[in-house]
């Protein structure tokens, strides 16, 4: 009796997986017709069903687990997608929760598919508005690729660290130090055109590596120029352009076609590059380069164009650098008030080494740092630019340093005062730069700042 119940279970089992399977065929034709909406029901159940084997069998198998993973992973891109990033983020720490379970069996592939699932999130977390959940999340992905450097196929490694680099620029593309973005960007296309001639043997892959490139590059073009390094905007530019348009500009009218006719991903990101070359030329005295270029984005894509058109920094009107608001302050407050060691923390003169605020020191010195970055914030209150610039990179090392912290209550006794202080000059600053979204932000931080326990009484003050 007991061969022939196992023996149903075991067909059941086998039925289930077949039509998970199926279910997820279906749903990934649904989501590359871009019929994301129709896909979600279908990947739901998928994980339903899986749920159901592994409930059948009285425990998941490695297999069960890496399917359970796949799909969640799968079904927190659609949930983004569709518009649902709260659904998409609880989607995607299941997806981490079943892969962490196979990888503390021993599966060291499983590190890799954890990445992308901490990318999708810091993806997702942007979307959300939550930017310094954003950018930490990256900051630990980056830091921890970096630490443990190529695994025999220095290639794989490349390729890997490109993709991280570039999704790190775009995190930190709105609120981040110009000078991180740049070393991120840099550093992608260099590592992607260092790599070319392999890049093209990818089958299937070379356009998507193409399509990265392109993208790092405008980043690139965009950034040195708000920094004022006009010539090196112009050559990311000309790299970012090459990667879709001949030398012979008769061509143009077949490239637009074309481009209309490309993925929405590749679309965007030659639309962008575009418009932006067309702006950076026209700065630089180029008018007829810069309408041929600025023409050609609208035709493909004028929505797309303007918005790229708008966002468009201007040649030495960039952000503020962590470097330069050091340096600033350091000639507002005197040496002693800024002295050299602190200096460091914004990196060498010309150094594009630190891709995340978190490499700026040891993890030991994390909250160390911002204090000393917090007290010279509070003597800027008049210069809200170099508040808002110095101030963000100490809140994110408050944060990380709390997310580390052995001892919780302790750390928040030792360093919340300084920490909702900080906060609050910070909400004034984004407040007078009309910056709401930020503002809301950096409230929601100041709660977590408001959780200190009184370290002689229970949580309820007994």
């Amino acid at each position: 009796m007991r061969s022939e119940h196992t023996a149903r279970d075991q067909n059941s089992g086998a039925a289930l997986r077949s039509q998970v399977a199926l279910l997820e065929e279906q749903s990934l034709s649904l989501f590359q017709q871009g019929r994301t909406a129709e896909a979600v029901p279908l990947q739901e159940r998928a994980v339903e069903l899986v749920h159901a084997v592994i409930d059948a069998q009285a425990g998941a198998t490695l297999d069960d687990l890496v399917m359970l993973g796949s799909l969640q992973y799968g079904l927190g891109s659609s949930l983004r997608a569709a518009n649902r990033p709260d659904d998409a983020l609880a989607a995607l720490d299941a997806a981490e929760k079943a892969y962490g379970d196979v990888l503390d069996t021993g599966r060291r592939d499983m590190a890799q598919r954890i990445t992308d699932v901490r990318v999708r999130r810091a993806r997702t977390f942007q979307e959300l508005g939550r930017v310094t959940d954003s950018i930490l999340e990256m900051d630990g992905v980056v830091r921890a690729a970096v630490l443990a450097g190529p695994d025999g196929n220095a290639f794989e490694f490349e390729l890997g660290l490109s993709r991280l680099l570039y999704t790190n620029a775009l995190v930190l593309g709105q609120y981040g130090d110009p000078d991180l973005i740049l070393s991120s960007a840099d550093t992608v296309v260099r590592l992607i055109t260092s790599n070319g001639l392999k890049i093209n043997t990818l089958d299937g892959d070379s356009a998507y590596y193409i399509d990265v490139l392109r993208s790092a590059a405008t980043i690139a073009m965009r950034e040195h120029a708000g920094q004022g390094r006009a010539e090196i905007a112009a050559q990311a530019g000309q790299i970012a352009v090459d990667t879709w348009v001949e030398v012979d500009r008769s061509e143009f009218p077949t490239l637009i076609r074309e481009a209309i006719k490309s993925p929405a991903m590749y679309r965007i990101s030659i639309v962008r590059a575009a418009a932006y070359h067309g702006k950076l030329t026209e700065a630089l005295g180029q008018p007829e380069l810069s309408q041929l270029y600025r023409d050609f984005a609208r035709s493909v894509d004028a929505d797309v164009a303007s918005r790229a058109e708008q966002n468009w920094l201007g040649i030495g009107l960039g952000r503020m650098t962590m470097g330069t608001a050091l340096h600033q302050a350091r000639k507002l407050l005197g040496v002693g008030q800024v002295p050299d060691e602190v200096l460091l923390l914004g990196g060498p003169d010309n150094a594009r080494s630190r891709f995340t605020t978190n490499q700026r020191c040891p993890r030991s010195q994390w909250a160390t740092s911002a204090k000393e970055l917090a007290r010279i914030v509070a003597a800027l209150e008049r210069h809200p630019q170099l508040v808002a610039a110095l101030g963000l990179e100490a809140h994110l090392l408050y944060a990380s340093s709390l997310a580390v912290a052995e001892d919780v209550r302790a750390w928040h006794v030792a360093n919340s005062g300084h920490w909702n202080y900080l906060l609050r000059g910070l909400v004034k600053a984004f407040e007078q730069a009309g910056d709401q979204l930020m503002c809301q932000e950096l409230e929601r931080w100041m709660d977590v700042t408001c959780e200190v326990v009184d370290p002689f009484h229970g949580p309820h003050g007994h």
